[in-house]
């Protein structure tokens, strides 16, 4: 491994001390020193990153990379090789593979296959019940054991409160924090759109707000009754930010995330029945939209995520209705944060926090921030105009809404312990 010195870059550092333009020292895969002499260094590789904005490198709480079971949508090569391309350095892995993440077997299995991959590094979710069913608990402590970070149940509905209440009682006591993507499947009722003026034009099954608020309102209190750490998942209206916020003002251990792709439309943007807007949660209101805007300036809105979800053709070429919902969306994340920034929505130093030092918070882990002692993991960002175009996609999913669009920044490097990972060519 080569040893490094980032030269002269604009470092952002939002969950750190050192700011401003600065020299970044990394031997063995480590920071040493900010602006230190370079004798303790061996042969170093200098970067130049003048010009360039240095921040920490990304944690995505969400990111599906369906190996093992449905390689042939994506595997852990290809969407990691996408992760590293958005300056994404640590990712979530979700338990909704085949099999289910739900023992230390699969986990390790997991971790193996990212230590071969070598490209980023992995944090899993395991299985909050079964085999996904909600019915019965996964084993929590094993799954802690064995390196589960947090406990989720993805989308996989929770029927009965009392098991979800036992859940929340049996983390408390393992100090795991539970992930929940909130949605009353009654209400839900098999929509594929937001309930509203355009579900109703377009003749398509609409999901009222109201499944997603009932459930985090659900959520929040049964996590007050537990005192167990509360994460809601891919929050998408009004309703959901309201309860949270209280939550959080009556100070309960709650954060939240949002899908990156849900601060940029809303319902209105399936209006021409394009399956690449078929999301889940789906995009709301114009109003939900404003009030996203508004809570991801603020603690409402803890982090943000990718929610990346790649799909084979397949999968996207049948009634709207009857394909799978999600994007392939990891390889955008860093350059619609950047977007967010010149649009004014969210300042620079708010929006790499939500992307690095905040989701590591979530998670507990030693990640998300630039300082002397921890792992060099980077991430470079250069301004320049590109188009994002089909040919230029890494990952195995090419189901992306924001395809032909131009974007003002892109990755240049990044790095995870130390090595460089992916080089823009």
């Amino acid at each position: 491994m080569n040893d490094l010195i980032i030269k002269s870059g604009n470092i952002v550092n939002p969950g750190g001390e050192i700011s401003g333009v600065h020299d970044i020292y990394v031997k063995s895969g480590n920071i040493i020193g900010i602006d230190e002499d370079t004798k303790k260094l061996n042969s170093p590789i200098i970067i130049d990153a003048e010009d360039c904005i240095v921040c920490p490198g990304l944690v995505d709480l969400s990111v599906r990379f369906r190996e093992p079971g449905l390689e042939k949508e994506a595997t852990i090569l290809s969407e990691s090789k996408a992760a590293v391309s958005s300056g994404v350095t640590t990712v979530c892995y979700m338990p909704d593979t085949q099999p289910v993440i739900d023992t230390p077997a699969q986990i390790k299995l997991v971790e193996e296959i990212f230590k071969n991959t070598n490209l980023c590094k992995v944090k899993v979710l395991a299985s909050l019940t079964k085999g996904l069913e909600g019915n019965s608990l996964s084993p929590m402590a094993e799954l802690k054991q064995a390196g589960a970070k947090a406990l989720t149940n993805c989308l996989n509905p929770i029927k009965d409160p009392l098991v979800l209440r036992r859940a929340m009682e049996y983390a408390t006591g393992q100090n795991i924090t539970i992930f929940y993507q909130p949605q009353n499947n009654y209400l839900a009722n098999n929509g594929c759109v937001h309930e509203g003026k355009i579900s109703s034009k377009l003749g398509l099954p609409g999901i009222p707000s109201a499944a997603e608020s009932v459930a985090v309102a659900e959520a929040i209190l049964l996590s007050k009754l537990t005192n167990s750490r509360l994460h809601l998942c891919r929050v998408s209206c009004l309703e959901s930010l309201m309860l949270i916020q209280s939550a959080q003002s009556e100070g309960l251990s709650v954060t939240s995330d949002v899908a990156i792709h849900q601060l940029f439309f809303d319902e209105n943007s399936i209006d021409n029945f394009n399956s690449d807007f078929h999301v889940m949660p789906p995009f709301r209101s114009n109003e939900d939209l404003v009030a996203l805007h508004q809570a991801v300036n603020k603690e409402t809105i803890t982090a943000i995520c990718s929610d990346h979800q790649p799909h084979n053709e397949d999968a996207k070429q049948a009634p709207f209705s009857d394909t799978q919902p999600g994007i392939s969306s990891i390889e955008l994340l860093l350059p619609l944060i950047m977007e967010l920034v010149e649009l004014k929505i969210i300042d620079m130093s708010e929006a790499i926090a939500k992307v690095t030092s905040n989701p590591s918070e979530i998670l507990g882990i030693d990640a998300g921030v630039i300082a002397k002692g921890l792992p060099a993991d980077l991430c470079i960002i250069k301004k320049e105009a590109w188009l994002f175009d089909e040919a230029k996609i890494l990952s195995a999913g090419k189901n992306n809404p924001f395809l032909g669009r131009k974007f003002n920044y892109s990755v240049d490097k990044t790095i995870c312990d130390g090595k460089i990972v992916y080089e823009k060519k």
